[in-house]
């Protein structure tokens, strides 16, 4: 049972978020960076008392998302690599990725995004079943 809630966090908390943020890394530089997508998004909208444009935020956070997703999932592969073969998981990532997942559900639901909401709820089960089998049987 250990074994396969490493292989749940390898690929939920690791191999997943690698590739979304991959593809959303890519969709940032071949989308938003067209000319009309960037001329539209030069609206100016206040964030703290603060004029500024759409783009300089939004732009701003969908690269930022990508990388994250990116770097979220090589330090997950890091713990995976880590934690020798007969040992669990830290708790606490899998605990830190349950939440994350959950946070991911929340987004898909509250915005409509199917993707999101679905895939949030599949990751979340699954790494709850990895939490329950993460100890040394």
């Amino acid at each position: 049972m250990l074994k396969f809630s490493k292989i749940i966090f390898l690929l939920v908390g690791g191999i997943s978020l690698i590739f979304v943020g991959l593809l959303h890394t890519i969709v940032h530089f071949s989308d938003l960076l067209k000319p009309d997508v960037h001329e539209y998004l030069q609206k100016e909208i206040v964030i703290l008392g603060e004029a500024q444009s759409m783009w300089n935020t939004w732009g701003i956070v969908s690269f930022m998302m990508g990388i994250s997703f990116i770097t979220i999932g090589l330090i997950n592969i890091a713990i995976f690599i880590k934690t020798p073969k007969g040992n669990a998981l830290p708790t606490l990532a899998v605990v830190a990725m349950l939440l994350y997942q959950m946070g991911i559900t929340y987004v898909g639901y509250e915005y409509e995004q199917g993707f999101q909401l679905y895939g949030g709820i599949l990751g979340t089960v699954l790494l709850f079943a990895g939490l329950i089998m993460n100890k040394n049987v």
